[in-house]
């Protein structure tokens, strides 16, 4: 099947690892010009040059840039443009909150006000530098990458549930807005997919409870009706064809990748 991508230019932020790194592959795959960027410039050294041995250098793009501050994106968005001339996708992809201290008694305003600050304000912020390029070569694509908590609130994540859930409604409700430009905004909730991000977690939830790493991946287990962890080569396939000219009568919606994790009927 041809996705129409050829050529295409791609932004994709947190892309030095994890779910970020395998979406820019994926896309490379497709023929996309590639902007990766993370805050870590040698992880992002590592993944360009892993991508490079691959795919044209001339085709990749690194910078770093932490898209939670404000001059950092709109030095990417410059950076790019000076590249390309264009930008046709934007894949937001940023962690949420840390697995730090989730009790709501202990969440001060500055936590709070921290925690809009990074995903919140950086996906929305970023959609706005993107949004009049897109417009106006009336075509483009805005993947945001939320979670699960948006939907299933947990205690232990209700920062980033908050978050996650103000995302779906910023998507749903830009969606509507872009839509006679051909701009078409979704965003996919990763369910538990094997990251390094999601290793540093099953540590840090072992640690606390004095227990292994392998004994709470079980727990997690018996809660996903396929009884096994999504791999980023699985993530990044939706959000690739999300991305696509096959994705064109699919916007505002947000799309679980979870192996049936999720419970909501919406």
């Amino acid at each position: 099947m041809d996705l129409g991508l050829k050529d295409k230019v791609a932004l994709i932020t947190g892309s030095s690892a994890g779910i970020g790194f395998t979406i820019a592959e994926k896309l490379a795959e497709e023929g996309c010009h590639l902007i990766i960027c993370g805050r870590n410039s040698q992880r992002l050294e590592q993944a360009y040059q892993s991508l490079a041995q691959a795919y044209p250098a001339q085709q990749i793009l690194r910078l770093v840039a932490d898209v939670h501050q404000a001059q950092d994106s709109e030095q990417l968005i410059q950076d790019s443009l000076n590249q390309y001339g264009k930008i046709d996708i934007l894949v937001n992809n940023s962690e949420g909150a840390n697995f730090a201290e989730n009790l709501i008694e202990n969440l001060s305003d500055e936590d709070w006000l921290n925690v809009f600050q990074g995903k919140l304000i950086g996906y929305i912020r970023l959609t706005n530098l993107v949004l009049p390029i897109m417009k106006k070569q009336h075509w483009g694509r805005i993947v945001n990458i939320i979670g699960t908590s948006g939907k299933e609130p947990s205690p232990r994540l209700v920062k980033s549930g908050v978050v996650n859930a103000a995302l779906m409604n910023f998507t749903k409700s830009v969606a509507r807005q872009t839509a006679p430009y051909n701009v078409l905004i979704n965003s996919v909730n990763p369910g538990v997919i094997d990251t390094p991000r999601h290793r540093e977690y099953l540590e840090i939830y072992a640690k606390k409870e004095g227990t292994t790493p392998d004994l709470i991946r079980e727990r997690i287990l018996k809660t996903i009706p396929m009884n096994r962890i999504g791999t980023t080569e699985e993530f990044a396939n939706l959000v690739v064809f999300l991305a696509s000219e096959c994705a064109s009568y699919i916007t505002g919606i947000t799309i679980p990748l979870d192996g049936g994790l999720s419970s909501s009927a919406f």
